[in-house]
């Protein structure tokens, strides 16, 4: 389950950085060296800033549809993934052209998706595709550190610490990174909601309690699995898993959430 403050902006901050690190491959390598500045050329410069630019763009995109689908919203995930399945990318590196005809696949997957699960099965997939590209062509995107946040108690304290499990796990399939996956994994697998933190109908207590317990039991075996493609399949279900949560109450939480509603 995430919290219904989270947006789609607020996982743009946490992982746009990876994208701005990844976008400049002709002059990084895996472990973030600079390459001798003789390799450096005008024509150089501005490949890199068109592909800096697009992967803000295409990554922005696939937040749009990440966001949509946690709420539950598959109808609001569409034009994004029709834009992503679409959109040809500026010159890239070498290597990436098998990367790129999947992550369309996986766009048009989501985009012609009739149930939660399975628009949250392609943008896992989506995600997935990043990471593989960056093992593939060697590069290793950086995770920006983020300022700790403040320790806030109850329901909508337990949903932020589910929300930075989540972002961890994002970005272990992204960067790629089996320490951060492994570490969102963990994370899903916090205590239980407390009674004194759940809402006073009964019937919504009960649902959210059996929800949380099968996120557990979901974040247990996605922390077992090794390959990217498992942990994909993985994700998608908790990102489905997060989305029938979001749906016991579906305007505060859920697809029809104002947008004005924090």
């Amino acid at each position: 389950m995430i919290t219904p403050t989270m947006r789609a902006s607020s996982w743009v901050t946490v992982l746009l950085p990876l994208f701005l690190v990844s976008g400049v491959l002709t002059l990084y390598g895996v472990n973030g060296d600079a390459a001798p500045a003789a390799q450096a050329s005008p024509q150089v410069t501005r490949s890199d800033a068109e592909r800096r630019a697009h992967m803000q763009v295409h990554f922005s995109q696939v937040m749009t549809v990440h966001e949509a689908v946690i709420r539950g919203d598959v109808a609001a995930a569409t034009a994004p993934a029709i834009w992503l399945a679409n959109h040809e990318a500026p010159s890239l590196p070498a290597g990436s052209a098998p990367f790129v005809a999947q992550m369309q696949r996986a766009a048009r997957r989501t985009a012609d998706a009739s149930s939660v699960l399975e628009a949250a099965l392609g943008t896992a997939d989506m995600l997935k595709t990043c990471g593989d590209c960056h093992r593939a062509i060697g590069t290793m995107p950086v995770v920006a550190i983020q300022p700790a946040r403040p320790e806030v108690h109850g329901l909508v304290g337990h949903m932020l610490a589910h929300q930075q499990a989540v972002d961890q796990m994002l970005q272990g399939l992204v960067v790629p990174s089996s320490a951060l996956w492994r570490t969102g994994a963990g994370g899903l697998q916090s205590a239980p909601l407390r009674p004194t933190s759940l809402p006073s109908d009964r019937k919504l207590s009960g649902a959210l309690v059996d929800s949380e317990k099968r996120l557990h039991a979901l974040a247990s075996q996605a922390g077992r699995a090794e390959d990217s493609a498992a942990r994909a399949v993985f994700y998608g279900q908790i990102l489905s898993r997060c989305a029938d949560c979001h749906a016991l109450h579906p305007g505060v939480w859920g697809p029809t959430r104002r947008k004005d509603v924090p």
